[in-house]
């Protein structure tokens, strides 16, 4: 059994969790391309740290960018209490092959006008610490 990379399990995962929590909301993975209907989310990591050992535990630290998009007229409370959902629900993500703890998260809404239209974008990012291998 060949197992994934942990940021390929990261992503799986992640968009496995929000589609349970979103409805009729497409979400892509970064290596997919977008469409130009909104709202959408794009699910995507961050570079590594470097790989520590600690309590014979190989651990690296990753970060899961989530990017939701939606028009400005939309509803906003809406969007916030999606996103509220998509934050609590991955502070507690579980990866099909590693063992993963989150260490922080952060979000940030800004209005993204680099398209036709203006767009709101709430940024989350969360922080892992996963355990790669596991020596005994």
């Amino acid at each position: 059994m060949r197992l994934i990379s942990p940021q390929r399990d990261m992503v799986t995962s992640a968009i496995k969790t929000i589609n349970i929590i979103v409805d009729n909301i497409p979400i892509f993975d970064s290596r997919e391309s977008d469409s130009n209907s909104y709202p959408q989310i794009i699910v995507s990591t961050g570079s590594t740290e470097d790989s520590q050992r600690a309590k014979n535990e190989q651990r690296s630290s990753y970060t899961l960018y989530v990017d939701y998009f939606d028009d400005v007229d939309n509803d906003h409370g809406l969007m916030m209490d999606t996103c509220y959902m998509i934050r609590n629900y991955l502070m507690y993500l579980r990866l099909s092959n590693y063992n993963c703890k989150s260490v922080a998260h952060n979000e940030i809404e800004v209005i993204d006008n680099s398209t036709s239209q203006s767009l709101r974008h709430v940024t989350i990012t969360i922080d892992y610490n996963i355990t790669e291998k596991s020596f005994i």
